[in-house]
């Protein structure tokens, strides 16, 4: 594991992920799902955050919200007084989550370090500045994680925190211009997609100084492989079963 991560954020080796929370028992991006996450056994959470049309910042992944709020329309295109009103949870295995409401920012930062885990927030939409500003009202800048896959995002929170840990996600054939935009950005973290990424690549951007994790892997045995193979974690759907054979 790459020995320059800040010494306050504590990361299991190899690292196993909950992406969206325990999503693959609990509708992702909610409260249910980090709770589910947490009593898994996830040390690190990911859940994706978007913007409303009034500035708050909320768990949501899609850009529509048709297929987990069952309407028309965007986060973007919301204020928070109606977001607040979504069901995100009705959806979600035969309506056992009926009436979930959207989380907000802080209160998703909050219930994951409550309950023993690392917050990996994933940028969707929102300023640099934005999410800079909740995570230092919050006073959590040495115990959470944020990525995107707008590496100019990553830019300009490098510059509102320098302090935070930073994850570029990418997917698709790792490209000589894309070691070379890491080089400059000098990410904590690289994410990639489990499919692209070849385990040929793997040194080279632990040469760079970054942790690499893969996503979204759900097959143990992928994950068993790939961790064998060098990277130093996985973000999965179904963080208990991964653990499980990771520690095996």
């Amino acid at each position: 594991m790459n020995a320059d991560l800040r010494a306050e954020v504590t990361l299991p080796d190899p690292l196993v992920i909950a992406h969206r929370g325990a999503s693959a028992i609990a509708p992702e991006n909610t409260a249910s799902s980090i709770r589910e996450a947490i009593r898994l056994g996830a040390k690190v959470i990911e859940f994706d955050v978007r913007v409303t049309s009034d500035g708050e910042l909320v768990l949501f992944h899609d850009k529509e919200l048709d297929r987990v709020a069952g309407r028309p329309g965007t986060i973007e295109a919301s204020a928070w007084e109606a977001v607040q009103t979504f069901d995100v949870g009705t959806w979600f295995t035969g309506g056992k989550f009926a009436g979930e409401k959207v989380l907000r920012f802080d209160d998703a930062i909050q219930l994951c370090l409550d309950g023993g885990a690392t917050p990996l927030i994933e940028h969707k939409t929102g300023s640099a500045e934005a999410y800079a500003a909740v995570i230092e009202n919050l006073a959590v800048g040495d115990k959470v994680i944020v990525q995107s896959f707008d590496w100019d995002f990553l830019a300009d929170f490098q510059k509102a925190m320098p302090g935070v840990l930073i994850g570029a996600l990418g997917s698709k054939e790792l490209t000589s211009d894309h070691l070379n935009d890491l080089k400059t950005l000098s990410p904590d973290w690289v994410g990639w997609n489990f499919n692209d990424l070849k385990d040929s690549d793997i040194p080279g951007l632990h040469a760079l100084g970054a942790t690499v994790v893969l996503w979204t892997v759900n097959d143990p045995d992928i994950a068993i492989s790939r961790v064998a193979a060098g990277v130093d974690g996985i973000i999965t759907d179904v963080p208990d079963l991964v653990i499980e054979v990771l520690k095996k």
